[in-house]
């Protein structure tokens, strides 16, 4: 299971230095030219490849992030109510009962590269590429209550908190009392007086201890009726008795137990009600505001070429291609928010520098091969995350922090093979390979005491997909002369066929897009 540090990686995965860029389509423009871009596309999925239960990487849906037969690992601070309730009752073992969660989570981007690109001469392009996204996550989330043998409620606190904090105080006066009882019977000299009155002080102690930590642990206490609450009573009873009997201040009972049960509507509301320890969104669907995400500047250059038309020249049966280019993607984008649970980023707030090698080759007529590597290197940053393990869905406000983060490295290649069915118009496959290294992350205060590496884990990212599609375009024919309107337009489907690293989105994207020519400025075609 993962929290939000899932939805900040994939984030990163569906814009910029995403897995889906398409940098082999960056080809020259031509000289005096701007082109003009239009690319739509929309990436959704509803799982991810991760390390399954039986230690190899598979596809499992992003749902089992809500999704647990106790539902007890969904909240923070469960662990210290059971082991609370364990040293108060000297039952160590004691796991409690609340229910069961199942949950369904699909995220989707939508997102429009708006653009152009300058031919500055025959050999050099400049570009400026926009995109404009807005996420979507549809979340649908299930809690069924075990009424028969559940031993949990809302805690009393999320509803009556100056009762509770009343009450805290109370077991603390009492627990004071007591420990200046025995300091004075014992300053008589060891004996069964002392004994006595040692027992009632490191009784009271406890007890202190429990409510000071049991109410403020989770949003969930021991249900009146149960019988762990009745077990709770019973000492604080005895606790009381044992005071009075000593001439000391007792307990203010009774003493406060959760009343209700947490219900199904109740359930995607909890991590926003004030006190429940979260402080983020409830769990419900969102759809973002659209937003402009990391703005790319581009430079690219031909390296060596004969496949550009000249009407002088016969097309030759072998033909080839080669472009570099330099990117800088700018930290324009909106990072994911910490509070919005399973929120997607429009960027990732941070400097990206990536170098681009793009080839492409031709043989005869019909067949063709277009293929690139790309490497770039993220720049560091300071972000605000939840500093919290990956397993703790809903991590506790107290996690929020300012952290360092330097994303690590990536690598891409795109292969993809084309059949030409006439001049203007050509069938395309494609596969792609994508890896990125891990994150660092580093705490900007460390007087917290957190661990900053568990937000590393997870962050190495490995993927391959497979996908297809057409293109039409007329600029070869128009730089030969033979047609007065250059233009570019394809449609392709991508789909992530496998990957691993612990959260890979298993992704698929439709895109369209469409490219036209205006003239500056040089010759005309």
């Amino acid at each position: 299971m993962r929290r939000s540090l899932i939805s900040a990686l994939i984030a990163t995965l569906v814009a910029g230095q995403s897995i889906d860029a398409q940098f082999i389509d960056q080809t020259l423009a031509p000289r005096g030219y701007l082109r003009l871009q239009a690319h739509p596309h929309s990436t959704s999925w509803d799982s991810r490849y991760a390390r399954l239960a039986d230690g190899t990487i598979g596809e499992q849906p992003l749902g089992l992030d809500l999704t647990d037969p106790t539902a007890l690992t969904l909240f923070p601070g469960i662990s210290t109510l059971s082991s609370l309730v364990g040293d108060l009752l000297g039952a160590p073992g004691y796991t409690p009962v609340l229910g069961s969660s199942e949950g369904r989570i699909r995220q989707e981007v939508t997102q429009v590269d708006l653009g152009g690109h300058f031919g500055v001469q025959d050999w050099l392009t400049i570009g400026v590429i926009v995109p404009w996204a807005r996420g979507r996550t549809t979340v649908d989330a299930l809690f069924s209550p075990d009424t028969v043998n559940g031993d949990l409620g809302l805690n009393p606190r999320l509803a009556n908190r100056t009762g509770v904090d009343a009450f805290i105080a109370s077991t603390g006066t009492a627990s004071a009392a007591a420990q200046g009882y025995a300091a004075t019977i014992c300053g008589a000299g060891p004996g069964g007086a002392c004994t006595s009155a040692q027992g009632l002080a490191d009784r009271a102690r406890g007890f202190e201890a429990f409510s000071t930590g049991a109410y403020e642990a989770s949003p969930f206490f021991p249900r009146s009726g149960s019988s762990t609450a009745d077990a709770i009573l019973l000492t604080a009873a005895a606790l009381h008795a044992d005071l009075l009997a000593a001439g000391l201040v007792g307990l203010p009972l009774p003493m406060l137990l959760a009343t209700e049960w947490l219900m199904p509507a109740d359930f995607p509301l909890l991590p926003g009600v004030a006190g429940a320890g979260i402080e983020a969104t409830p769990l419900q669907s969102r759809k973002g505001l659209w937003s402009v995400g990391d703005v790319e500047v581009s430079a690219l250059v031909r390296l060596i070429d004969n496949l550009t038309p000249d009407p002088e020249k016969k097309r030759p049966h072998f033909g080839y291609r080669f472009i570099g280019g330099l990117i800088v993607r700018l930290p324009t984008g909106l990072p994911e928010d910490p509070n919005v649970l399973f929120d997607i980023g429009i960027g990732d707030g941070q400097t990206d520098k990536e170098g681009r090698l793009i080839g492409s080759l031709t043989l005869g007529e019909r067949l063709g091969l277009d293929a690139g590597i790309r490497y770039g290197i993220q720049d560091a940053t300071v972000v605000v995350k939840r500093v919290a393990p990956v397993a703790l869905v809903l991590a506790p406000i107290e996690t929020l922090q300012e952290v360092t983060w330097k994303p690590g490295s990536y690598l891409a290649i795109d292969i993809r093979p084309a059949l030409r069915l006439s001049d203007e118009l050509a069938l395309t496959g494609e596969y792609r390979f994508f890896r990125k290294g891990s994150d660092a992350f580093g705490l900007v205060d460390a007087s917290s005491g957190l661990d900053p590496t568990l937000l590393d884990m997870a962050s190495r990212l490995k993927a391959h997909q497979i996908g297809g599609g057409i293109r039409y375009q007329t600029v070869d024919r128009w730089l030969a002369g033979e047609t007065t309107r250059p233009l570019e337009f394809h449609l392709r489907v991508l789909r992530t066929v496998h990957g691993s690293g612990g959260a890979t989105p298993a992704t698929t994207r439709v895109e369209a897009g469409i490219r036209l020519f205006k003239r500056v400025w040089g010759p005309r075609y």
